[in-house]
């Protein structure tokens, strides 16, 4: 009976695994290890989660009284130890190998990179540099990958621990303050952050406040877009945010707020505990309504227990 229920469980588990994808896309050819390892645990895993649902059931069926009474006593069965014992170690055994040493000789020595990128982790936002054009972007607004190529990401961090994360590539890599940390990602896949939420650069260490806000839009384009781009970042079209500018325009003609000017606070670095930065702000002639400055510690000022400041001023 438990024999048999075990059979139909485990082959409709195998079934469903098989048929229905429980991952998100996938966009990388390194990440298909980690698309295999996963589906390889699962196929371990499914008889013995089925074996344990199987018994509990029969168990549940067959045994289940509605007055408590004194059950039979049963003997140990070395048989039955000795076997769970056995197929416990060959699992573990398989699981070493496969995917385990086979995943780490996939992707142990990565091939030589066509194009280098250098990511600097900052509290909360990526500062993006390619080396072979002596340019860097401070906290882009997006990051354009090339499809096909293989991309080496050389990664350090200003502050504290972070950690790079592409859902889509799935490979994950620990960005550490101090040292040079690396990971190898070859696009196979085109896509954009606003078709698909994968398709971004993720902090996936929590690093402080900011960390859930501590990510970057990817996209991955053919290969001529990606040099246009880059070329033209070449150029100083570089699209990113301007880190040395004291005004943010944030736009919009609602009657509520008439339009509103954001005065950005010193650049970070520049604020030490006990002193105050100040702000500019200018209303347009024709301003209406309410306005709202926000104050935002940000990487490098030392305001005491997180200060965050919101002043209202009727225009």
């Amino acid at each position: 009976m438990v024999c048999g229920l075990w059979l139909v469980l485990t082959t409709i588990g195998l079934w469903v695994t098989s048929t229905y994808s429980l991952l998100p896309v996938l966009a990388s050819e390194q990440g298909a290890e980690v698309d295999y390892a996963f589906e390889t645990l699962f196929l371990y895993a499914m008889p013995v989660f089925m074996l344990v649902i199987a018994v509990l059931i029969y168990g549940i069926a067959k045994w289940r009284m509605k007055e408590p009474e004194q059950g039979d006593t049963f003997d140990n069965s070395n048989v039955f130890s000795w076997t769970w014992f056995g197929v416990s170690i060959a699992l573990a055994s398989l699981v070493f190998v496969t995917p385990g040493l086979t995943g780490f000789l996939a992707i142990r020595d990565p091939p030589e990179p066509d194009v280098v990128i250098e990511l600097t982790g900052v509290q909360w936002h990526w500062d993006v540099g390619f080396p072979n054009m002596d340019m860097t972007m401070e906290a882009p607004t997006e990051l354009l990958l090339p499809k096909d190529k293989v991309i080496r990401f050389d990664m350090t961090s200003v502050d504290v621990l972070h950690s790079f994360w592409v859902p889509a590539f799935r490979l994950k890599q620990d960005v550490i303050p101090g040292e040079i940390s690396s990971v190898t990602i070859t696009p196979t896949e085109l896509g954009t952050f606003e078709e698909d939420p994968v398709f971004r650069l993720q902090c996936a260490e929590l690093c402080g406040t900011g960390h859930a806000r501590m990510f970057l839009p990817v996209r991955v384009v053919e290969p001529e877009e990606f040099e246009a781009w880059l070329a033209g970042m070449g150029d100083g079209g570089m699209d990113g945010m301007d880190m040395t500018t004291t005004t943010m325009d944030m736009g919009g003609d609602d009657e509520d707020t008439g339009g509103m000017v954001l005065l950005q606070p010193a650049m970070p670095g520049s604020s030490e505990a006990g002193e105050v930065s100040f702000m500019e702000f200018t209303a347009p002639d024709d301003a209406t309504g309410t306005w709202v400055i926000c104050c935002f510690q940000e990487a490098g000022q030392h305001y005491e227990d997180g200060m965050r400041a919101t002043l209202i001023v009727e225009a």
